[in-house]
């Protein structure tokens, strides 16, 4: 069963990054888009285990918050067969600035005594805020709607959904 450590943001900026998601994705084939099925979010790790229990005790041991810096806005051609995107399709996102703080969370996350780690760990992780996957070509919005500067998060444990969401979240 797959479970995510994740940080969100609070409800304001979670309605700002959906906004920022439709407006990007909703003409162009939307496979997932932020919203209440799949809140905006930072990974800090997925992983495949059966027992919650230890994630529930590293957020007992990590309550946050944490300030992350936006540093961009990417799009990403994702191939058939990827994981979270069997259909694959074309991925826009916040990238967000990998800092040793960030690292610090991640790096703990990973010495969890659970199941496989899923995606980009270790050397490979690439801190982001998906605001959607579309199965079309991706809207350019207006770059000054793209939110700069810090965030502060709270991390939290879920399920995972379809393409990586976690439906049952609330921001």
């Amino acid at each position: 069963m797959p479970y995510g450590i994740v940080l969100l943001p609070d409800p304001a900026t979670s309605a700002t990054l959906t906004a920022l998601a439709t407006t990007i994705g909703a003409a162009a084939g939307p496979l997932n888009l932020a919203g209440p099925k799949a809140p905006p979010h930072v990974s800090v790790l997925h992983i495949d285990t059966e027992d919650r229990a230890p994630l529930d005790a590293w957020l007992h041991a990590h309550p946050g918050p944490l300030t992350v810096k936006i540093i961009g806005l990417l799009f990403a051609a994702v191939p058939a067969g990827d994981y979270y995107v069997p259909t694959g399709g074309s991925y826009f996102g916040l990238e967000i600035v990998r800092r040793p703080d960030l690292d610090a969370l991640h790096s703990s996350a990973l010495a969890l005594p659970a199941g496989p780690p899923l995606g980009n760990v270790g050397p490979d992780f690439r801190p982001h805020i998906t605001l959607g996957m579309v199965s079309g070509t991706p809207h350019l919005p207006d770059l000054a709607t793209i939110p700069a500067g810090e965030l502060t998060l709270t991390p939290v444990v879920g399920r995972i959904g379809p393409f990586g969401s976690f439906p049952g979240l609330a921001p």
